[in-house]
């Protein structure tokens, strides 16, 4: 789904937390992007430096009281709320309902919270909502957005186009968000080697072997994995 994979992560963790930054936000242009998914993998790489705290905030607002979360981030100790992702780092999670919504919409409030946080933790992912999200969202991220040291972008390749792209960016710059740069999701981008394997790949089953050889095949042809 990340093209490079481990290397994409890599990138954005040297462009983020390998610069200096301890709060790195995520977004998209819109929703669907990947953001969660590119969240918590930076947020694995990350726990292999220092001690790194997952925060979700792109979740909706709750559909009902008994899904709500029961934190604050004007709380005086969220820490209790957190708990330990198999994938090795800490995670905070926000699910408010729409009167606890308006006490994440202050971006001092995130931000104390967030320096509260760090004298745990070494390094710290969010989760962000879309600029443009499908649905509504208890945590705009263009309050959270400024509260944090670096934000990337992920951009849809095939979907978003520039104009897109462009308002996302004003919206965060107006918000004073530290913008970093841009991540690039080639999930609906593939090069016509890829759709090629994805289409043999229904064989598996019937001749392993052929395929493996086809796939092979496929791999090794440079202009079947050039980008259109």
């Amino acid at each position: 789904m990340w093209g490079r994979g481990l290397r994409e992560v890599e990138s954005v963790y040297l462009a983020t937390f390998g610069q200096g930054a301890r709060v790195v936000g995520v977004t998209s242009v819109r929703s669907g992007s990947g953001v969660s998914v590119l969240s918590a993998a930076l947020a694995e790489r990350s726990q292999r430096q220092t001690r790194t705290l997952f925060v979700g905030l792109s979740d909706p607002t709750a559909a009902v009281p008994a899904q709500a979360s029961v934190w604050l981030p004007t709380d005086d100790d969220v820490e209790e709320y957190v708990a330990t992702d198999p994938r090795g780092f800490d995670s905070l999670v926000a699910l408010p309902n729409p009167e606890q919504s308006f006490a994440f919409r202050n971006a001092v409030a995130i931000r104390t919270m967030f320096d509260r946080l760090l004298e745990t933790y070494g390094a710290i992912v969010v989760d962000l909502a879309a600029v443009e999200p499908r649905e509504r969202v208890a945590v705009p991220v263009t309050t959270i957005a400024s509260a944090c040291e670096s934000v990337v972008v992920v951009c849809l390749a095939g979907r978003d186009t520039r104009t897109s792209l462009s308002r996302a960016a004003a919206a965060l710059r107006q918000a004073n968000a530290p913008l970093q740069g841009i991540v690039i999701n080639d999930r609906f981008n593939q090069t016509v080697g890829d759709e090629m394997i994805d289409e043999v790949s229904r064989f598996q089953n019937i001749a392993p072997g052929l395929v493996d050889r086809f796939i092979g095949l496929i791999q090794r042809t440079r202009v079947l994995n050039t980008k259109i």
